[in-house]
């Protein structure tokens, strides 16, 4: 018999020098079982010696050790990863015949595998341009991942906090301490911590409900957030972050999967909701999300968090440089308001905050809701619903050691997110019902574009999105927001290699980036796939790609005016942006969707809030048409896109939705 407890029960108690050789393992420090056999290792040190040649100011050249650390990065991402990149090493070794008279990639000059890695990198043929991506983002990765190079930059490599064990920890369990199947009784069971699902059980919590929240991550303090790429990724997001799209191209969708969800890995940006787009879920039927009823949710919300404009001691040299050329176009542009009321500028926020300065729920929300009597069950992945009498009573979940926990509650409320509710609910056969689950799917498409200036930037030592250039958004869709990067992560951004790579990231102290994002159309789909893992479809249409391309375009033109050395989007065929006629060339493509990089910070609307179970999936009050007990709280039952950072948006409605269960349960 399992374990019945209740949740109510437990509440009564309520300066530049040249480096030495990249670091690594040598081969006699090494473990004799290599994970590159001996000939896809010489393929390896070629592709990094012909990618990083060194031969600048301080970077060394790649070599075998280079190759090592390479290896170590692969492992992180699954103990097939380096056997995986390895067929990629051996398809490079003979692709490149064709194109050196019938030579082998080992066979050629370090120089002509350099000029064929570099037309391939921006060639024309999708296929080409990924395949190098494939082998040179991990390699730069593991390159530039290193103490000495962030040293010589001027940059901290890792941070570093004591451990804390806060009083509100004792209301946690972990999954790997549970011994046996539980049954839990509470008012209301959430599951996901994110913008949503902690809001909402905090909310409960505090009105006196008996709460239960279950979150598949883990609770991961300050001391965790050390930075680092290859650590963050594999730790802190979803599938290692690799989860995107299909469709005319590539969109990469990061997802956090910890308690906090994907606030605690961005950039604290907070934007309410403009009322134009209020306004047009009105004249949807939906007139309770009017500006004026939603005011004071955003008020609840904005306070929780303690926004503020960002402090222009942290915003760095990009802000300083935007600024300038904006004022010499005359374009709108100023500070962000951000959750980091104590930000001290440590350039890691997609890393997790190593200060809690920001108040991402993990930070906020969530320590509120299990001081208010709530508890937390992480590491327990929801699996199904229970059900009795044509209601849903509860979830069912279950620990990584195959135990069962199993919650009966009043109401269950999903915010597992815009990509993981959708596939959960059908998974329960929820859409058979209801055809909007999984559609209507809008992610805010974006790209970046970066520049080299004659001053120090430093970017990864400020505020990575602090600043924002506003000039084109109420009227085209276009917002342009800060987007600053770590060293490492730079480094793979940009499709350069050989000595133009070396180059621009021996300089990469004085390149300001800002990231541009455009309000789009409801253009995907989200299906559950094989293992669970949600399968999406998304086409970027032609109004966002126009939309896209004159937001690079007026990026560009504001780097250029503000006295960039030269400028470079992430646009296939315009790498390089050094002058007036260079931009109008840029400026009068039609680029295809697949000329873009793209990545979609903000997925929204898979669940959407709609008027009758014809147009969505919840009705005004959250609940699932259809299914009494069952409700959603998350980025997927927002109506469409927001055209801003979607985070407020969500926790305001989220916070809206509390008090309509709470109205329900009493």
């Amino acid at each position: 018999m399992p374990e019945t407890r209740s949740v109510r029960e437990a509440t009564n108690g309520h300066a530049k020098t040249r480096l030495p050789i990249a670091r690594g393992e040598t081969a006699a420090t090494r473990h004799e079982s290599s994970r590159f056999d001996a000939h896809e290792i010489r393929i390896a040190v070629a592709l990094a010696e012909a990618v990083l040649p060194g031969g600048g100011k301080f970077l060394p050249r790649a070599d075998e050790r280079t190759v090592r650390k390479l290896e170590d990065v692969l492992t992180h991402f699954g103990s097939q990863a380096p056997r995986h990149y390895g067929v990629l090493l051996r398809t490079l070794e003979h692709a490149v015949r064709p194109f050196a008279r019938g030579r082998s990639f080992t066979a050629l000059h370090e120089y002509e595998r350099a000029r064929i890695l570099g037309e391939w990198a921006d060639h024309r043929d999708l296929a080409r341009r990924s395949f190098v991506l494939a082998l040179t983002a991990p390699l730069k990765v593991a390159y530039f991942d290193d103490e000495e190079i962030y040293r010589a930059l001027g940059a901290v490599h890792k941070f570093a906090s004591k451990p804390e064990q806060p009083r509100h920890m004792e209301r946690v369990t972990r999954a790997d301490t549970i011994e046996e199947d539980i049954e839990i009784e509470c008012d209301a069971v959430v599951v996901g911590t994110g913008a949503g699902g902690a809001v909402v059980a905090k909310e409960l919590a505090q009105k006196g409900f008996a709460v239960l929240m279950l979150e598949e991550g883990q609770y991961h303090q300050r001391h965790d957030f050390v930075g680092g790429l290859v650590d963050s990724v594999t730790r802190f997001y979803r599938e290692r972050g690799t989860i995107g799209s299909l469709g005319n191209t590539l969109v990469v969708l990061p997802m956090g999967r910890m308690v906090g969800g994907s606030t605690a890995i961005n950039t604290g940006t907070c934007w309410r909701t403009p009322d134009w787009v209020l306004n047009k879920w009105v004249g949807e039927g939906l007139r309770d999300l009017a500006p004026d009823a939603m005011a004071p949710y955003f008020d609840r919300v904005w306070s929780e968090m303690g926004v503020a404009r960002a402090d222009w001691r942290f915003l760095g040299g990009a802000a300083r440089v935007v600024a300038r050329g904006c004022e010499a176009l005359g374009y709108s542009h100023r500070p962000l308001d951000r959750n980091a009321p104590d930000c001290d500028g440590s350039g890691i926020c997609d890393a997790g905050c190593p200060t809690d300065a920001k108040r991402s729920t993990n930070v906020s929300y969530v320590p509120a809701a299990l001081r208010a009597g709530a508890e937390l069950y992480t590491g327990v992945r929801a699996e199904s619903l229970l059900r009795e009498g044509g209601r849903v009573v509860g979830v069912v979940g279950r620990t990584p050691r195959g135990k069962k926990v199993t919650a009966r509650a009043r109401a269950s409320i999903l915010a597992c997110g815009t990509l993981i509710t959708p596939t959960f609910l059908q998974r329960e056969g929820v859409d058979r019902g209801l055809s909007h689950v999984g559609k209507n799917l809008s992610v805010h498409p974006a790209t970046i574009v970066s520049a080299l200036f004659d001053e120090d930037i430093h970017g990864y030592s400020a505020i990575p999105q602090g600043y924002c250039v506003d000039e084109l958004q109420r009227e085209h869709g276009i917002l342009m927001m800060g987007a600053s990067a770590p060293i490492d992560v730079g480094a793979a951004q940009f499709t350069f290699v050989g000595d133009r790579l070396i180059d621009v990231m021996e300089h990469y102290d004085r390149i300001a980036s800002m990231g541009i994002m455009v309000e789009d159309g409801a253009r995907g789909t989200v299906r559950s796939g094989p293992g669970g893992r949600p399968l999406i479809f998304y086409w970027v249409g032609k109004k966002e790609r126009q939309r896209l391309t004159r937001g690079i375009g007026a990026m560009s033109r504001i780097f250029l005016a503000a006295g960039a050395r030269e400028v470079y989007p992430a646009v296939h065929g315009h790498r390089v942006v050094g002058s007036a006629r260079d931009l109008a060339r840029l400026e009068k493509k039609t680029l295809a969707a697949n000329d873009l990089t793209l990545i979609g910070f903000h997925p929204l609307g898979t669940c959407r809030m709609a008027t009758s179970s014809a147009r969505g999936v919840v009705d005004s009050d959250h609940e699932v048409f259809g299914h009494p007990g069952l409700f959603v709280a998350d980025g997927s039952v927002v109506p469409s896109s927001v055209a801003v950072n979607p985070q407020v948006t969500i926790m305001a409605m989220a916070t809206r939705a509390a008090d309509r269960i709470a109205q329900k349960l009493s």
